[in-house]
């Protein structure tokens, strides 16, 4: 017993140091880049993160009710890491992409609200509609989309555009 206490701490202390770690940083671009507040909404673009890793951190990294924009595509990844921290940290998950994707599977049953839309400009609108006072809107991704993108900033670049669309009416 006492050996848990000793590693939860431990934790505890390594997520904190990492928190303080990340906000020495300066903002980068498309890297946790807080793009804009709306209503007491922050939009956050976190479009550099295209792998699971990345988006783990961000959204543990995260102190508020979050509503996450995450991209869909059929590389097989296990979104297990995922559970807990959406559990007691998301409240909505919006995926854009190719529909029917294990993200759906994943993740639907551990959220008040799942979505999926088809593009980004869909899935921007909508987690606007679902966002009150309080809540960050966080776009990390977790996955490339060549597809549908030139790069990471491309994709980073439009998402702040959709939300900018949005301030603006």
């Amino acid at each position: 017993m006492k050996e848990q206490i000793k590693i939860k701490n431990l934790t505890n202390q390594l997520v904190e140091a990492r928190r303080k770690g990340m906000s020495s940083f300066g903002e980068i671009a498309h890297r946790l880049e807080v793009c804009n507040e709306i209503d007491g909404v922050e939009y956050i673009n976190d479009s550099k993160a295209t792998d699971l890793d990345s988006a783990y951190y961000s959204l543990e990294l995260m102190k508020k009710p979050l509503i996450w924009i995450i991209g869909s595509t059929e590389v097989v990844n296990d979104y297990s890491i995922f559970e807990k921290l959406i559990k007691f940290k998301v409240k909505t998950v919006v995926c854009f992409g190719p529909p029917e994707t294990k993200i759906k599977y994943s993740f639907a049953n551990l959220v008040d609200m799942y979505s999926h839309k088809s593009s980004l400009s869909e899935a921007v609108r909508f987690a606007h509609e679902m966002a009150k006072t309080g809540d960050v809107v966080l776009f990390s991704p977790a996955c490339s989309s060549y597809e549908h993108f030139e790069d990471y900033r491309d994709r980073g670049n439009q998402f702040k555009s959709h939300v900018e669309e949005l301030k603006n009416g």
